[in-house]
């Protein structure tokens, strides 16, 4: 059974947008079915439609190439142009890879965009999942991820440190500083998420070091599960699971009515012939992008997703309130063909009342 602080389960649902970077048109899997072809000038609506909507945060994502053609907005420079473009909104990182950029220069950023964004901006760093990203732009991969995740460790270390704003010297595995300076400090205390899939050597970490956690896509069976997991390793090392705040990261389709399923499985079915994703993301598909089972695939759409009906969706995102999620993090799959993105917030969100 998940511990859930009984202060902090009467707070309401956080929404947060994950930023459309990428387009993978027709794969309901790669968060951007419905999305073409990139466009900056879209993503930027998409970002400054959040705002006002309500949202409470814009999450981004971090490849080097992803989706079709490998086309990606990169990810910090794109968030701090977010900075520029809003005035409300919480700007997090997700999944930031270490592995393209050292600690010590992320401790530097990240204290420069929330002094710009008016303490505005989360961490969430990563230790890094995609091989073929890192060796194709000469970056260091290191095979065993419990190394990358001792490297993330230490840079957590390493980032907090530097950003007291006191010189700073570090003879670690993986970083070594002398007389460090960064500054000027972050304009708040900035938060710091970890997340991604859950190895013993994660949950260590999540549990010993991060002030937020992300899931990754989960039915509410699974995210329970994991969930009870880092509770009780939180509860092994003294730690309270309800200073630990929570995130789910998924895709989000709210639909009018039930037949609309079958609509949009056609839509992309449509796009995956007319806009094939190409070379950048063959390592993803070696068989093919093509749906064999169109029945199983649904059924783990609907699952493992948050997709349905207003009060359908309305449900499940109370269940997921009701397991300790404090903030869900959407990837809109009918984005921008559709009209999720308004239609959870004024439509749905209001239905959330005291979850």
């Amino acid at each position: 059974m998940t511990t859930i602080d009984p202060d902090r389960s009467t707070q309401s649902l956080r929404l947060g947008l994950a930023a459309p970077l990428f387009a993978a048109p027709g794969i309901p899997a790669m968060r951007t079915p419905s999305l073409e072809k990139l466009d900056w000038p879209q993503t930027l609506e998409a970002i400054r439609s959040a705002e006002a909507l309500g949202y409470d945060s814009v999450w981004f994502s971090d490849h080097l190439f992803h989706g079709r053609d490998g086309e990606f907005l990169e990810s910090w420079t794109t968030l701090a142009a977010a900075a520029g473009a809003t005035t409300r909104i919480r700007l997090v990182n997700n999944h930031l890879g270490i592995g393209f950029r050292a600690a010590p220069l992320i401790a530097k950023m990240a204290a420069t965009v929330d002094v710009i964004a008016d303490g505005r901006f989360e961490l969430f760093i990563s230790h890094g999942m995609r091989e073929r990203e890192h060796t194709s732009y000469g970056f260091d991969w290191l095979p065993d991820e419990d190394r990358r995740i001792a490297r993330l460790a230490e840079a957590t270390d390493v980032i907090r440190a530097l950003w007291t704003g006191r010189p700073v010297d570090h003879a670690g595995v993986y970083y070594r500083l002398e007389g460090a300076l960064s500054t000027p400090v972050p304009a708040h205390d900035v938060p710091i998420w970890l997340g991604g899939p859950l190895s013993d050597s994660a949950v260590r970490l999540i549990t010993a070091s991060a002030d937020g956690w992300n899931a990754l896509p989960a039915s509410l069976t699974e995210y329970a599960a994991q969930a009870a997991r880092i509770d009780l390793a939180c509860q092994a090392i003294g730690r309270d699971p309800a200073t630990l705040r929570r995130s789910l990261e998924t895709q989000v389709l709210v639909l009018d009515d039930a037949s609309g399923w079958d609509g949009w499985m056609t839509r992309w079915a449509e796009l995956r012939d007319r806009a094939p994703l190409g070379f950048a993301t063959s390592d993803m598909f070696p068989n093919g992008t093509a749906i064999d089972d169109p029945d199983a695939f649904t059924t783990s759409c609907l699952d493992n997703f948050i997709i349905g009906t207003r009060d359908e969706v309305a449900t499940k995102l109370a269940a997921y309130r009701a397991l300790g999620v404090d903030e869900v993090v959407c990837w809109f799959m009918d984005w921008p063909l559709g009209d999720s993105l308004r239609t959870l917030a004024e439509d749905v969100r209001p239905m959330l009342s005291g979850t």
